[in-house]
């Protein structure tokens, strides 16, 4: 494989070098006391999975509302309206739905909240591969009775307001291709559902809007679960292969690594793909444009407490990203440190 003779080659004066100075070491007398191996860290993967969970469970929002009657509620932010028709319900073996049922929904926006909640915005090409998408908002919607969940009935739907004060034409809707994915903390494969409408209106006077401004999105939705507002992110500069060199101790088990933009606040990609034979994780689809300023995040969770890595970088042909480290930090400086980037 291309890529793994790369990294092979770029590895291979580190190896050498390494020899080389085991064996200089070898080779000098040992008169103190003996050299202890450094201690490295244990990064926990199952404290950094539930961290995400966790930071999901706190955003959750819910309502109740008679399916005689549809419900129409506002997020507490008062960004997000979402409307239900009454009668519109039926349950897993399509009979109608009656009495009351209880929402959950999740509203995301920024890189600081997709990044703690794990919901980057890589969005599924016809082809297969994924590329960067910028988001309006990510959205996660359960409807339940009695702890069962409940449908849309064939042939209808909801609809999803989202206020924006940067309206863009471009934006589609995007669901979750990923059919094992039924829970809020689930890996979600965004892709686009050409099918299913957006209207994006401005607050011009004459209401059509037109450029970026304030507006309003207004999603025509069918299924529940996770929909994503996005455009895809664009670049006619040539793309390459990005790798990431995490320090030792540290793998695809038990740290998560992501890539901002600059200038872009509402687009983050994740490295999902890791070699573990040359110790490097990549998104690996050959689709990063190169000579653009970027931020790479690596996060952990050690003994309990959050740990980071974040280096700016402009992006070069084959480019390598090396970590040398993490540091311990907070939830809240860690969500400043990522809000706080360009």
């Amino acid at each position: 494989m291309k890529t793994n003779k790369f990294i092979s080659f770029l590895k291979k004066p580190v190896v050498v070098l390494g020899i080389a100075a085991t064996a200089m070491l070898g080779a000098c007398e040992n008169k103190g006391e003996d050299i202890l191996d450094p201690i490295l860290p244990e990064p926990d993967g199952q404290a950094l999975n539930e961290s995400f969970t966790e930071q999901l469970n706190e955003r959750k929002e819910t309502f109740a509302f008679d399916v005689a009657e549809g419900g129409s509620w506002s997020s507490k932010s008062g960004t997000s309206t979402l409307s239900i028709p009454a009668e519109g319900l039926v349950d897993a073996n399509g009979e109608p739905v009656t009495g009351s049922v209880d929402v959950t929904f999740i509203e995301i926006f920024g890189r600081a909240d997709m990044l703690l909640g794990n919901k980057p915005t890589m969005g599924q090409m016809g082809d297969g591969t994924r590329a960067t998408l910028i988001s309006g908002g990510e959205f996660y919607i359960e409807v339940k009775q009695d702890g069962e969940a409940v449908f849309m009935k064939e042939n209808m739907g909801y609809q999803l307001q989202v206020k924006t004060d940067s309206l863009d034409m471009d934006m589609r809707i995007f669901g979750n291709a990923n059919e094992d994915c039924e829970t809020a903390d689930c890996d979600v494969v965004w892709e686009e559902e050409k099918n299913r409408g957006l209207e994006a209106v401005g607050q011009g006077a004459d209401g059509t809007g037109g450029g970026q401004h304030a507006g309003t999105y207004y999603a025509f939705l069918n299924d529940f679960g996770w929909t994503n507002l996005d455009k895809w992110y664009s670049s006619d500069l040539p793309k390459t292969t990005v790798f990431v060199d995490v320090p030792e101790g540290y793998d695809d088990t038990n740290c998560a690594v992501y890539l901002s933009y600059d200038g872009e606040p509402a687009a983050l990609a994740r490295f999902d793909t890791y070699f573990p034979e040359d110790e490097l994780f990549s998104e690996h689809y050959g689709m990063m444009p190169i000579g653009i300023d970027v931020h790479f995040i690596v996060v952990s969770i050690v003994d309990d407490e959050y740990h980071y890595a974040i280096q700016s970088a402009t992006t070069t042909e084959d480019h390598v990203e090396v970590v040398d480290a993490l540091m311990p930090t907070t939830e809240s400086e860690l969500t400043q440190l990522i809000n706080d980037l360009p």
